[in-house]
Parts: structure tokens; C-alpha cells; sequence
């Protein structure tokens, strides 16, 4: 499995207060099996893509939503974010049912 992405996000991610290496960390911590991440699939009825949320948390314990595209093996980072008072709640809920 291969996570790809490209420079040009690092420098937005930067602009919104996110480190790149927050979002790699969450990804690669994952690919090793020592942090979960909830898959949230979404679907762009406009364009027909289909984009999946993932929500982790950083090594720092901060709670990060990606928005990446699934191909295959492969994830495609598009965005990163900090979650909004309504998501976190549901990711903790999420956490403390799949604990």
C-alpha cells in the first residue's frame, strides 16, 4: 500500500496550522498497526468521486480528519483537517465503541 502526496499540500496544510508530519505519522502509525482509523466513505454526487474521511489521532493525541482518495492498494491525501465539535463527538463515540 502506498500513501502518495504532493509537496504543493504540505504548504496548505501549513497555512491551516497543520504539520505535514502530523498526517504522515497518523498514516504510517496506522500501516504498522499501533493506531486505528475510522473510514467515514463519502460520495460526491456532483462528480461522481468517492473520497473516504479518515479520522485518526496524532501522535500527540490530537484528533485528525484526512480526506483522501482509495485506489486499489494505494490512498491519495487530498486534505487534512481539524475535526469540528460535532465530528470529534462522534469520533470519540466511535473510539469508545470500538475500544
Amino acid at each position: 500500500m502506498a500513501v502518495t502526496w504532493y509537496w504543493g499540500l504540505a504548504r496548505l496544510l501549513a497555512l491551516a496550522g497543520i504539520d505535514f508530519d502530523e498526517v504522515a505519522d497518523l498514516f504510517y502509525a496506522w500501516l504498522r498497526g499501533e493506531r486505528r482509523l475510522w473510514f467515514i466513505p463519502a460520495v460526491d454526487d456532483a462528480t461522481g468521486l468517492k473520497p473516504a474521511v479518515l479520522v485518526g489521532r496524532t501522535d500527540t493525541g490530537e484528533v485528525l480528519v484526512v480526506l483522501a482518495r482509495i485506489d486499489g492498494r494505494d490512498i491519495y491525501i487530498i486534505n487534512a483537517s481539524r475535526p469540528s465539535t460535532e465530528l470529534m463527538a462522534d469520533f470519540e463515540a466511535w473510539e469508545a465503541r470500538n475500544d
